[in-house]
């Protein structure tokens, strides 16, 4: 019983040093950032695609990757309590639904290195204490 009271004291102990320290130049982590946009192909919603958010290593981001469907709108979130992201710089990737989006009017073929975070060029940085919004208005030349 004794050893129990001891932890106790011991863990009490050392979470009032961490709330006293605040001051010691210690950092507390950046709460997760709500992100949310739109996504277009050739000025029409990109209905059932899918968006990734990824870190991006070579800007010190060390976060964790998150995706969302894109909706019949063409809108898309990251919940903020399944995939919030931390915030940073990302390399984001979309791709097209599976059912050939856009073939039945005539559309162009979706770029497939838009599928791929390093080859996209799509760089957001999603910043803190905000609700991030990005529309990504993707036009390739027919």
């Amino acid at each position: 019983m004794r050893a129990g009271v001891a932890a106790a004291a011991l863990l009490g102990g050392a979470a009032a040093g961490m709330i006293t320290s605040g001051g010691c130049g210690r950092t507390q982590p950046a709460a997760p950032a709500a992100v949310r946009g739109s996504v277009t192909f050739q000025g029409r919603p990109l209905a059932g695609g899918v968006i990734v958010f990824a870190p991006d290593r070579e800007k010190g981001n060390a976060g964790r990757a998150a995706s969302a469907a894109i909706g019949e709108d063409g809108w898309y979130r990251l919940a903020p309590d399944a995939a919030a992201l931390a915030p940073g710089w990302y390399r984001v990737a979309i791709a097209e639904p599976p059912t050939g989006f856009g073939e039945e009017v005539g559309l162009p073929r979706f770029p497939p290195a838009l599928r791929r975070p390093d080859k996209a060029g799509l760089d957001r940085e999603v910043r803190p204490g905000q609700e991030n919004v990005f529309h990504f208005a993707i036009e390739v030349p027919e």
